[in-house]
């Protein structure tokens, strides 16, 4: 049983798996760090399949995809930015505001661009085509396992160690971070507070857009309502679980990934499908646990305080 379910398809399943999670995570920390709670991210991933089916359809590009899924989504993130930062309306009500209409316009516009109901598919869309590694590929083993991925796979992995040099080794990395920690710091030396806030939404808007072009024309060239199906929702429980640590995040999206990739395993050796099926919301109870925990104990020792 083992060896059917630990074996290099489950391995490269749950790095395709997990691919638009980690990057929607990655922004989602950036945001968390700016003092941004970000929930919206599942609608922004949305959008970004949606725009990303749209551009290859029309300009018969993948490229152009790509490029419209994060110039659109980069619109839409800094809308949102605008409503909790320019208005300071509440972020939870907003971000829920936008995952609903995310999915309510993106299901609405497939009739009157796409012609479909529901869903849209034609063979005649380019999506991203695999890429073999110059000397990976000549390696056996690593050239199953870390070669032949889409581009924006492998954007993803070197997206964690750009965004993490960016935020604890440079100077616009410990302003961004001074927003979220203590805003009153940048205030004091003359700093434009709005315009680093608005940064981090360009970087979500970025990473989220390719997490939506990866869904719908990294390996598929179609698209369905709410094709994102809960894993913005995932991305941030990785980013609460990890306290949005850039390379626990990481980790804690590609374990969703392979737990993904294993339920689909087990479904094929007979397993209940309503029991695969739970298996990814299921771990992600579990990682919130210990945040839940931590919180209630903090608050306990707060309240301690006060006797």
């Amino acid at each position: 049983m083992l060896n059917i379910i630990l074996n290099s398809n489950t391995f490269i399943t749950g790095i395709n798996l997990a691919t638009p999670i980690l990057l929607a995570a990655l922004g989602g920390v950036v945001c968390n760090k700016t003092g941004n709670f970000n929930i919206a991210l599942e609608g922004f991933m949305l959008i970004g399949a949606f725009s990303g089916l749209m551009g290859s359809y029309f300009f018969n590009s993948a490229a152009a995809g790509v490029f419209l899924a994060i110039l659109i989504t980069v619109f839409f993130a800094l809308l949102y930015g605008l409503f909790c930062i320019t208005f300071r309306a509440n972020e939870i009500i907003v971000g829920f505001g936008f995952n609903m209409f995310a999915i309510a316009i993106t299901g609405w516009l497939i009739e009157p661009i796409f012609g479909g109901k529901g869903s849209f598919y034609d063979p005649s869309i380019s999506i991203l085509n695999p890429i073999k590694l110059p000397i990976i590929s000549q390696i056996p083993i690593l050239n199953k396992l870390l070669s032949n991925y889409n581009i924006i796979v492998y954007i993803s992995w070197i997206l964690i160690f750009a965004l993490y040099i960016m935020m604890y080794r440079t100077s616009l990395g410990y302003k961004l971070r001074a927003l979220g920690e203590n805003p009153g710091s940048l205030r004091a030396n003359g700093l434009n507070i709005p315009k680093y806030s608005y940064l981090a939404q360009v970087i979500v808007g970025i990473t989220c857009g390719l997490a939506g072009a990866f869904l719908s024309i990294g390996n598929l060239g179609m698209f369905t309502e709410n094709m994102s199906a809960g894993r913005g929702v995932i991305a941030v429980t990785a980013v609460i679980f990890s306290n949005a640590y850039l390379p626990i995040t990481a980790l804690a999206s590609l374990l969703f990934g392979f737990a993904n990739s294993i339920a689909i395993q087990l479904q094929g050796l007979g397993f209940p499908t309503q029991f695969i099926e739970m298996i990814p919301y299921v771990l992600t109870i579990l990682m919130l646990l210990p945040s839940a925990f931590k919180k209630k104990r903090l608050l306990k020792k707060k309240i301690n305080s006060y006797k």
